[in-house]
C-alpha cells in the first residue's frame, strides 16, 4: 500500500482488507464499471500509477467536477488506485451517482483495440466480488451497471439496446460486449464465488 495526497495504490491482495476497515455512512445500491478510453495501456508505464490519477483529475476538473470522478482505478498489473472517498457520490454515470460506486478500468476496451491482461480481469471481478458483499448486494445487472446502459442526456437507464445517446463504455469488447445481455452471459457468473476471473 502506498499512499501520495488523497491517492493510495494497493495491490490486489490488499483491497479486501482496506475495504473491511472503510465506514461508509451514504446508501450504495450499484457498482458502476468503466473503461478510461484515454489513458489507455499505451499510456500505462507500470510505475506511473499516481501520475496517470492526477492527470484524469485534472481532466475532470477542466470539465467542472469537483475531483477524479471515479471512487476506484485499476490498472493493467492488477492493482488498484483509491482516487475518491467512498463517502463522496462519484461523477460516473448521469442518473446513478447518488447510490453508487465507481470503478475506471484503465485502457479502451472497444473491439479493435486494447486486449485486456489477465491480471486486471481478475483484479476487475475481485474488486466488483469485494464491493457487492461489502454493501450486501446480490450480484445482478441492476447491482453491477455499464455506463452504456444510460442515456448521456437524460440520465435514464435504455430499456432496449442501440436506443439512445450512449458511450460505449465499459467497451464493445468489455467481457465480449458492453449489452446488457453480454454482462449476464459473460460477466456476471463471474462473480459467483466458486468462478475464477477470465478473459473472454
Amino acid at each position: 500500500m502506498k499512499t501520495i495526497g488523497k491517492f493510495t495504490l494497493l495491490e490486489d491482495n490488499e483491497f479486501e482488507s482496506w475495504l473491511d476497515d472503510q465506514e461508509v455512512s451514504r446508501k450504495i445500491k450499484l457498482i458502476q464499471l468503466h473503461h478510461t478510453f484515454i489513458p489507455s495501456y499505451k499510456h500505462f508505464k507500470n510505475n506511473n500509477y499516481f501520475r496517470l490519477c492526477r492527470g484524469m483529475e485534472d481532466a475532470h476538473l477542466e470539465r467542472g467536477f469537483a475531483e477524479i470522478a471515479q471512487n476506484f482505478t485499476t490498472f493493467p498489473d492488477g492493482k488498484i488506485m483509491v482516487c475518491r472517498k467512498m463517502n463522496k457520490a462519484p461523477a460516473g454515470i448521469r442518473g446513478a451517482n447518488g447510490f453508487g460506486i465507481c470503478i475506471e478500468n484503465l485502457g479502451n476496451f472497444d473491439i479493435g483495440k486494447d486486449i485486456m491482461t489477465a491480471l486486471q480481469g481478475a483484479t476487475i471481478v475481485l474488486v466488483t466480488r469485494a464491493l457487492l458483499k461489502h454493501f450486501s448486494l446480490s450480484a445482478s445487472d441492476s447491482s453491477v451497471v455499464y455506463h452504456h446502459w444510460y442515456d448521456l442526456n437524460t440520465g435514464r437507464r435504455i430499456l432496449k439496446d442501440g436506443t439512445g445517446t450512449t458511450k460505449t463504455c465499459p467497451g464493445t469488447g468489455f467481457y465480449t460486449g458492453n449489452t446488457v445481455d453480454h454482462f449476464n452471459n459473460s460477466f456476471l457468473p463471474l462473480l459467483a464465488e466458486d468462478k475464477v476471473a477470465r478473459i473472454v
